[in-house]
């Protein structure tokens, strides 16, 4: 049974991108349309912000304590303890009108990351690796919203293009990385939510929020409904396992969509919440760029 241990009362306009980093015991996350990063000590409880260095659209851990930053303008080495950003690269150069959305690493050090449309739900996004050298792979294209990334053991992806309402699990090549024996995980079309951020847990169910929904379904591994957590607010966004045992669940919401009623109704809306779900997570691999 999970328990709603903390609301953290940001109000973020469209948060998501939750990172837990078992390195220093922080938590981060943006919150994308306020170009926003949020830092949560998870023992002193104190935060901290920085601004973005554009729209911001995921975040992984690198190495020497630096945290891997995709927004809009391309890929960010930042250092907490300086605040400062560096500039890495940009996978879509030349297309100022896409950007970066949904970044993970995989558990061999690359970091893959999705591209989308700023002008509206159009196929133009793409999915892409990018390794420790800096090569950049597109892996997928023909993509509206890149969302519920997600690596898991026995060489198996788990991806949705959110516009779609599809999860879709991919076998991943261990030695080429490419993707291929595509198969449906869990359809959500007949759904007025869309599905958004997932995270695995160790027994292998995938946990994803429900943009709309209201709610964090949970999936055993066939893809079949095994648990809910509801929220009380509808725009349900991402979550990650937190906690120095891993053993919470930091879930981020947002106001955007909702219209003036809505929003007065949903005092919570756009808050980050954390929950004792009664299930422990995996580390975050570490990109060795």
């Amino acid at each position: 049974m999970s328990q709603l241990i903390e609301v953290l009362p940001v109000q973020m306009e469209l948060g998501e991108c939750p990172l837990w980093d078992h390195r220093r015991n922080r938590l981060y996350w943006v919150d994308i349309m306020r170009c926003t990063l949020f830092e949560l000590d998870w023992l002193s409880r104190a935060m901290r912000t920085w601004p973005l260095p554009a729209l911001g659209g995921g975040l992984a851990l690198l190495g020497a304590d630096e945290i891997l930053v995709a927004a809009q303008t391309g890929l960010f080495r930042f250092s907490p303890a300086s605040g400062q950003y560096q500039y890495f690269l940009h996978p879509e150069v030349g297309m100022p009108t896409n950007r970066l959305n949904e970044g993970k690493a995989d558990p061999a050090g690359n970091f893959w990351i999705g591209s989308m449309s700023t002008l509206g739900r159009r196929p133009e996004g793409c999915l892409y690796l990018v390794s420790p050298a800096g090569e950049t792979r597109r892996m997928l294209d023909g993509i509206h919203v890149p969302n519920a990334l997600v690596f898991l053991p026995g060489d198996e992806v788990i991806f949705t293009d959110s516009h779609l309402k599809v999860i879709w699990r991919y076998n991943l090549d261990p030695h080429s990385r490419e993707l291929g024996g595509r198969q449906v995980f869990a359809d959500d079309t007949a759904l007025e939510s869309i599905p958004d951020g997932a995270v695995a847990d160790t027994e292998g169910n995938i946990w994803n929020a429900k943009f709309g929904g209201g709610r964090i379904a949970v999936y055993g591994g066939q893809g079949r409904p095994a648990d809910e957590l509801l929220l009380p607010a509808t725009q349900v966004t991402s979550c990650a396992f937190c906690g120095p045992d891993l053993d919470h669940l930091a879930v981020t919401t947002a106001k955007r969509l909702l219209d003036d009623e809505q929003r007065r109704a949903q005092t919570e809306a756009g808050n980050l919440f954390i929950f004792r779900p009664g299930a422990t997570g995996l580390r975050e691999p570490v990109c060795r760029m």
